[in-house]
Formats: structure tokens, sequence, C-alpha cells
């Protein structure tokens, strides 16, 4: 009897061993993908993917184009794609479908979570696939397109600055990631708020945010808007577009029966619903603005050519060039050049004073101007017209172009147009590079943090060829919105004479660039001198109104537009990004492991609001706790934001090959004068000014008793005298 027990026993556990236990190959599952049946699934989604565009077609066939000046308009200006993405987005839509067919195929059978089959699934490779060609092509193939690229200035695109792996940096490459992305699926799918537990983006931003005045006194508003320039110039993401004619959507119709249908059959809309309780947008008696757009960010083909989740392309290049002014393609940086004496394209308003030049309206691209064209300045970045202080902050430097190519001229008159230009882009570009790590970085993050964690400028940059200058996912989708926190509704104007009554506001001009500029051009001197004196917002949840409750709106009789914030958060998880409690281990934090623990970390009062919205701080969206966290040492930011910031320009920096002061870029001489370079300096030079503070980014207590002469030895010039006597020096110089 006993025996019989036991032997029935043995074959239980047997039966529940096959069945509950996954096989021994487990680990290793991929290595068992059959090359054919992936490739039939290729070609079942490829067929898939073009029934989607048809059917969109046709949706969209019934929909009318966008209204110039909406909000919609101004979003879609905002985020507009290129051209030049176009096939490696489509591609990536294929490449994400096939993986999310692959894991429903074989990991439900082998019980994996969804997170580590696509795991898994990115050591796949696509060699092999129909897909092969096509990435390897786009990344791995040709780097014998580099060969002589060694001597040259770098491309506009950012590609062959590495010369082993030509597309490092390269403009329409996908994000890097610090952490995995976390996705509902695994792959690509973004949380839907009604079953899972993250809060309604909207509800966050009116739950935590208050329109109140929060300055900094130590530091002036240039702080904001520098840290929207530069990061303009390291990233840009854009939107999905819809159909075979790849058009912007409104996933927000006022007609709530085409809303409806849009949000069924549109895969990338993903609006935000306003929360019945929002006391803003629930005032509309006819309740069009039930939810706020939002389509899901162009994705990219993974640079690792493998199959996993879906990553997101970087439009920008991902080095510090200024590529927001010159641009990041051949036909649109001819389209800023004057083409002669190596200059940009301005317009004269005087014409002996270069320090009155503008930038050249927007005449031609329909897509650019948000009240149609010729309404706004031409310039390498989209963004540019937005905030009337950003184009004031372009258009300085747009005018030290021309200033140093002409004083390259003075000094050898026999360049030709091209030579001028490529020589005084690469001076800019590195005007640009200094200023960022020997002023704003210091100021933003530390004095002493910067020289301990590889920020300084005590040593030469040494190249390393085998760093990644890819501008990580968490720092421009979660980190860079910081500077929205920054920002007043108020524009200071230094000579309100000229601007009566009273100072101008971000809500009146936002993305009508011409308005200020045509009432008398000074102003944009104006607005430059002011950011140096009025004193910028803390690093915080304080918003101004005017993009939490009016971005992108620019009718006086508009009573709605779109919120930042919500955007912003809807973004991070539209990209996967995992939670701020994710990121602080990730940055070697303390961990919180309490209620108490997160009121230690957190701005007073913060903790209990963000319990309230979240039902575990696991769960604090990255962008969110990072605002709240309380602020380090003598930085403007909290730990978890300046670790990312940190790890980001180290890699910007030791990465990139033309960085100005790796031995080589600039022979000594030059490298000397270049680090003479502040802003103060380039202010003094093009903004038609006298007086100046010698940091512009430190706001001093008595403005008028820290004021010096720009004639002053305290501002020094950089001296063009012999630039191009010790070319010998510098193995990137001109035969």
């Amino acid at each position: 009897m006993k025996r019989t027990s036991t032997s029935i026993i043995i074959i239980r556990l047997l039966i529940c061993t096959v069945i509950f236990v996954p096989p021994c190959c487990t680990e290793n599952w991929y290595l068992e993908l059959d090359i054919s049946d992936v490739n039939q699934e290729i070609q079942k989604v490829v067929e898939i993917i073009e029934n989607r565009y048809r059917s969109e077609d046709i949706i969209l066939s019934n929909i009318s184009r966008l209204i110039i000046g909406s909000p919609v308009y101004g979003q879609m200006i905002d985020s507009m794609p290129s051209k030049e993405g176009h096939s490696g987005s489509r591609n990536a839509e294929i490449i994400y479908e096939v993986t999310r067919s692959l894991k429903n195929t074989y990991c439900l059978s082998y019980g994996l979570s969804d997170i580590q089959c696509a795991k898994d699934l990115t050591k796949v490779n696509l060699t092999g696939t129909t897909l092969g060609e096509m990435c390897m092509a786009e990344y791995h193939n040709n780097n014998y397109s580099c060969i002589g690229k060694d001597f040259d200035y770098r491309s506009l695109d950012g590609s062959c600055n590495n010369l082993k792996r030509k597309y490092l940096g390269k403009a329409n490459t996908p994000y890097k990631r610090l952490l995995f992305p976390v996705y509902k699926d695994g792959v690509y799918e973004m949380p839907n708020i009604n079953d899972e537990m993250l809060p309604n983006p909207r509800l966050v931003s009116t739950n935590l945010v208050k329109d109140e005045d929060s300055p900094d006194q130590t530091k002036t508003m240039m702080m904001a808007y520098w840290s929207i320039f530069i990061g303009h110039d390291l990233s840009h993401t854009t939107v999905s577009t819809i159909g075979k004619e790849n058009r912007f959507v409104n996933c927000c119709d006022k007609d709530k029966s085409i809303q409806y249908s849009l949000n069924k059959n549109i895969r990338s809309c993903k609006p935000i619903f306003i929360p019945d309780e929002d006391r803003f947008f629930k005032p509309d008696p006819f309740d069009y603005m039930n939810c706020m757009n939002y389509v899901r960010s162009r994705p990219a083909v993974r640079s690792d050519c493998t199959f996993g989740p879906m990553e997101q392309m970087n439009q920008a290049t991902h080095y510090l060039d200024a590529s927001m002014i010159y641009g990041t393609t051949e036909q649109q940086t001819l389209s800023l050049r004057q083409m002669s004496l190596g200059k940009l394209l301005v317009q004269k308003k005087r014409f002996i004073i270069p320090s009155w030049d503008i930038m050249p309206l927007e005449t031609t691209d329909t897509n650019v101007c948000q009240n149609g064209p010729g309404t706004c300045f031409r310039a390498g970045d989209i963004r540019a017209n937005a905030l009337p202080q950003l184009n004031a902050v372009h258009t300085l430097w747009v005018r030290e172009h021309n200033r140093v190519a002409g004083e390259l001229y003075k000094e050898k008159i026999f360049l030709t147009d091209e030579e001028l230009f490529q020589e005084a882009k690469k001076i800019v570009t590195a005007c640009i590079q200094h200023i960022t790590y020997n002023e704003w970085l210091p100021a933003l993050l530390g004095v002493n943090y910067t020289k301990e964690n590889g920020l300084g400028l005590g040593q030469r940059t040494t190249y390393d060829e085998t760093a990644d200058p890819t501008v990580s996912n968490s720092f421009a989708t979660a980190i860079l919105p910081f500077a929205n926190s920054m920002i007043s509704d108020s524009i200071r104007i230094t000579d309100t004479y000229l601007y009566p009554p009273g100072q101008p506001t971000l809500k009146e001009h936002y993305n009508k660039p011409l308005i200020l500029g045509s009432l008398v051009t000074h102003v944009i001197n104006d607005m430059l001198i002011g950011l140096t004196m009025q004193a910028t917002q803390k690093v915080d949840m304080l918003f101004t109104q005017s993009i939490t409750n009016y971005l992108y709106s620019i009718d006086p009789n508009d009573s709605f537009g779109m919120d930042i914030l919500s955007l912003d958060i809807q973004r991070s998880r539209d990209h996967g990004i995992p939670s701020y409690t994710q990121f602080r281990k990730y940055c070697g934090l303390t961990d919180i492991e309490n209620v108490q623990d997160l009121s230690e970390i957190m701005v007073e009062g913060s903790a209990d609001k963000l319990l309230k919205l979240y039902k575990t701080w696991n769960d604090i969206d990255l962008l969110v706790g990072a605002l709240l966290e309380k602020h380090v040492d003598d930085a403007m930011v909290g730990p978890t934001m300046r670790c990312i910031i940190k790890e980001q320009f180290v890699r910007t920096r030791i990465a990139d090959r033309f960085f100005y002061d790796v031995p080589g870029v600039f022979s000594d001489y030059q490298l000397e004068n270049i680090r003479k370079v502040t802003l103060a300096r380039v202010l003094c030079d093009n903004a038609d000014i006298e007086l100046m503070t010698l940091e512009v980014f430190s706001r001093p207590a008595v403005y008028d008793h820290s004021v010096h002469g720009c004639i002053s030895t305290l501002i020094p010039n950089m001296k063009f005298i012999g630039w191009f006597d010790k070319l010998e020096d510098n193995f990137f110089g001109i035969k």
C-alpha cells in the first residue's frame, strides 16, 4: 500500500515538473529561433502595417487639415519630424511589431515575463533577416565613407565624428538608455491610466503645480534660456506621422465621433484626457477641451541592429556642436548662409551696426511659423521662434558668427566663402562649448561638483573613441524639461521707454517673434540685457500658467492652450522611462523604504501630495520626483537630476573628437584665445552695450556695482591676429 502511494506521489511530481518548470534551455531560448520563421513574421507584419497605413489614410481623408494659428498647429511646429528620418522610423515600426509578435509566440510558452522576453530579444540580431541589410547599411557598413574625414571640420549631421563607428552621434538616430525601458507589454505599449497605477498626467500637474513667483536671487534668467538653447542643440524629439502621406494628426478633434475613431484606430494617438475636476479646462461650455493632444514620439531602429523594445529618435545631433544655429542638413545650412565672406544670412536694420542685425524671415517653409509664412524667423532649429528671449539668444550667436567671419577675413582675405564659414562655425561651436562647461555647468551643478566629476576644465580633454556621445533618453525626456520651471511670464525689457506701458509677457508673445522685433529692433538687445538682470525662477514645481494652461495659444481670443508639464510626463511614459526611485538606485543614492525617507528628500509638504496621486513612491515619474527633490550643496537641482546631467555632459565631452580643447583641434595660440571667451564678451560684442557683469549667469546683489565696461581687460577680447600662423600645430587645420 505504501509503495503504491509513493509511486503515485512520484508520478504526480513528474507531471508537475513537466507542466510548471520551464525547459532547461529557457535561458537561451532565443538561440533556437529559425530565421525563416522570423522572416515569415516580418512579411506578415509588413502587410499588416501597409494595411494600417491605408486605413489611416481613409480616416484622415475625412478630417480637415490643422488650422494655422491653433494650439495644435503650434504643437506640430514644435515636434515636426524631418524627411531624413522618415524611412528609419517606418522600418522601426516593423521591427517593434515583429518583436511583439515573437514575444507573444514564444515567450508565453517559456513562462517568461514581458520585460525578460524583451531583454532576451535584444540579443537576436537582424543579420540574416530581411531587415538586416537595412540596419547594417545605416549603422555598421560603409565606414569607408569616413576616409579622409579625419582632416575635415565636423559634419553637419554628426556622422564620422567617430571614425570607427560613423553613426555615433548622428542626427536621426536613437537615444541611449541608462536603464532598460519599462513598457506595459515589454515592447512599446504605454500604461493605461484606467487600469494601471499611474495617475493622469494632467491630474499630477494640477495637484502639484502652482503659478507663483519663486525667484533664485543668485542666478539670472540667462540660466534658463541657456539651458533651453543647448538643450535644443542636443535633443529634438519629434512625433510619429500618420498614413502614407506622413500627416500630423490631432487626436482631440472637436467632433467627438471623429475623436473616438482616431483614438480607436490610430495607434500613435495617446491624448491626455482632462479630469472632471479640472478647474481650468472644464468650464468650457462646449466641452471642446475634453483632452489634450499627444501623438507618440517617432521610433528609431536600434543602433545594435537587434529586436527589442521601442527606442525613440533624436532629430538633433548628439553632440554639442551648435546644430541649433547651423542645422543638420546641407539644404538647411545653405538656406541660412549668405554665401559670401563666410557669413550667415541676416536682415540689416542699420547698415553699419551689425549689433542691430536680425535673422532672416522664414517665407518658404509653410510649417515653421504658427501664424503662417513670413511671421517668424529662419533658424537652424525650428523651435527658435517659440520664446522671445530664446529667439534673442539665437540672434546673438548669428551675429557672433558673422563677427568672427569678418575678423577671419581681415586676417586672411584670400580665403574662400566656404573656408571662412567653416572656420567661423568651428570657433563659434568652441565658444558655446567653453561657456557651457566653464560658466553654465558650475552655476547649475555647483563649482566643486563639476571639478570633481569630470566636468572641470583644469586639464585638457582626452578624446575617447570607445565612449558613446549618444544623448540618453532619460536626460532628453525627463531631465532637460527642468528649464521650463525656470522661465517667467514677464519679459524684462531694460529700456521701458521703448516699450510703453510696462513689460511684455510670454503669454502675449509666445510663438510671435515679430511683434517685439517689429516694434523696435533694439528690443532684441534690451531682452538680452534683461536676461542678465532678471532673476531666474528656481527649479521646482512652480510654473507660469503661460506654459501650463496656455501653451501654444497665440490668439488672444483663445481661452485654452496646452500644459507643458502634462505633455512632458506623458512623453516620459511614452518613452518607457523608469521611475524616479529606479534612477535614485542608478545614481547610488539611498533607497526610499518608507514615507519618512520620502519626506526627507523631497521639498516640504510634497511627499503627502505625491502619495495621494501615486499608489507607491516606486511609481513616481522621474521628472516629477526630480523637480520636487531638495537641492544639494550649491547646486540649483537635486542629487538625482545632477547625477543624470553629469553623466551626459561627461560623455558629451570625451566622446567628441572635435571638442574644443582636445589636443590638435586648435593650436595652442588659438585655444588660449578661445579660453578667454565669456558670455559677457559675446554680449559686449553683439548686443550694442557698453557695460556688463563679468559672470552673466550669476546675479549680483547690487547690479550697478558689479558691471564693468566692455572695453575693460576684465572682459577680455579674443584676438585673431596671427590666427592662421601656427596651423602646423593643428592636424584639423586648413592646408
